[in-house]
C-alpha cells in the first residue's frame, strides 16, 4: 500500500484532475449545449487520456530532475528512495502507451494530439526545460491544448479558444514563478532557466503575464460570449487574487514567497474554470 501511494504521489493526481476537468470543459464549451455530446464516450476517453498523459509527464519530469529534486524537493518519491528511477521511467512509459491508446479509440485527430503531447512532455523533461523561457511556453501551450483536445473529441473546437488563451497566459506566469522557487537546485545542477539568468526580469515577466490575464478577463463578457455570472466570479476570484499575488511577488521573490504564490495560483485555476463554466451555462 505504501508503494502504491508513492506511485500515486509520483503522478501528482491534482494536476491530472485539472487536465481531466479542462478536457471535459473543452468538450462542453464546444458542444454548444448539445447534451448528447457531453455524455459522449469519446469526451470521457479524451479526459482520461489527458489525465494519464499528464501523469506520465510528471513521472518523466521527476526521472530527469532526480538530482535537482534532491535539493529542491527531497521528500518526493524518487529522491526519498521510495521509488527507483528505473521503475519511475517504466511507469511513465506505461502511462504514455495507455494515453495514446485512448486517443486512438476517439479519432485520428485525438491520436495525433496524444502523440504530440507525449513528444512535447518528453522534450520538455529531457531538454526544453533547460532552455530559458521556451520550456515555460511549452508547458503553457500544452495546458491550453487540453481544452482544444476536448473539442476535438466531439469534432468541434468552437468555444475552446477563450479558455485555451486563459490557460496559456495563467500557466506561463505560474511556470516562471516555479522556476524562481526552484533556483537553489537549478543553480547547483547547472540548469539555465530565465529565473537563473535574470531573476528580476523573470519576476517582471511573471507579473506581466498575470496582468495579461486580468486585462483579458473581461473580454468574453464584453463581447457577449459569457454571461455576467462569469464576471461575478472571475473578478474577485481570479483578478483580485492575482493582484495580491503579484504585489507579494514584486515585494519579495524569495523561495518562501514564490512557493506561496504558485500554490495559490494552482488552486485558483479551479476558480477560473468555475467562472468559465458558469459564464457559458447560465
Amino acid at each position: 500500500m505504501k508503494t502504491l501511494f508513492s506511485y500515486f504521489e509520483l503522478a501528482r493526481p491534482l494536476n491530472g484532475i485539472i487536465a481531466f476537468i479542462s478536457a471535459w470543459l473543452g468538450g462542453m464549451f464546444a458542444s454548444q449545449d448539445r447534451m448528447e455530446d457531453l455524455v459522449n464516450i469519446r469526451l470521457l476517453l479524451v479526459s482520461v487520456s489527458a489525465f494519464v498523459l499528464l501523469s506520465a509527464g510528471n513521472a518523466i519530469n521527476d526521472y530527469c530532475d532526480y538530482e535537482i529534486d534532491r535539493i529542491n524537493r527531497p521528500r518526493r518519491p524518487l529522491p526519498s528512495g521510495r521509488i527507483r528511477r528505473r521503475d519511475a521511467l517504466i511507469f511513465a512509459i506505461l502511462l504514455v502507451v495507455i494515453g495514446v491508446w485512448l486517443g486512438a479509440l476517439i479519432n485520428r485527430n485525438a491520436t495525433g494530439i496524444a502523440i504530440l503531447v507525449f513528444i512535447a512532455l518528453a522534450s520538455y523533461a529531457f531538454w526544453l526545460k533547460r532552455v530559458p523561457f521556451v520550456g515555460n511556453l511549452v508547458v503553457s501551450g500544452l495546458t491550453g491544448l487540453t481544452f482544444v483536445a476536448g473539442g476535438v473529441a466531439i469534432d468541434s473546437v468552437r468555444g475552446t479558444l477563450i479558455p485555451a488563451v486563459f490557460a496559456f497566459l495563467f500557466t506561463t506566469a505560474r511556470e516562471i514563478v516555479k522556476d524562481l522557487e526552484d533556483m537553489d537546485g537549478d543553480l547547483k545542477n547547472g540548469v539555465e532557466t530565465l529565473a537563473i539568468l535574470n531573476p528580476k526580469l523573470a519576476v517582471k515577466i511573471a507579473i506581466g503575464f498575470m496582468a495579461s490575464v486580468i486585462l483579458f478577463s473581461p473580454t468574453p463578457y464584453l463581447f457577449g460570449w459569457y454571461s455576467w455570472h462569469y464576471l461575478a466570479v472571475v473578478v474577485p476570484g481570479v483578478d483580485l487574487v492575482l493582484v495580491g499575488l503579484a504585489v507579494r511577488l514584486w515585494r519579495d521573490a524569495s523561495k518562501k514567497d514564490c512557493t506561496f504564490v504558485q500554490r495559490w495560483m494552482k488552486w485558483d485555476i479551479f476558480v477560473g474554470l468555475s467562472a468559465i463554466y458558469l459564464g457559458t451555462s447560465l
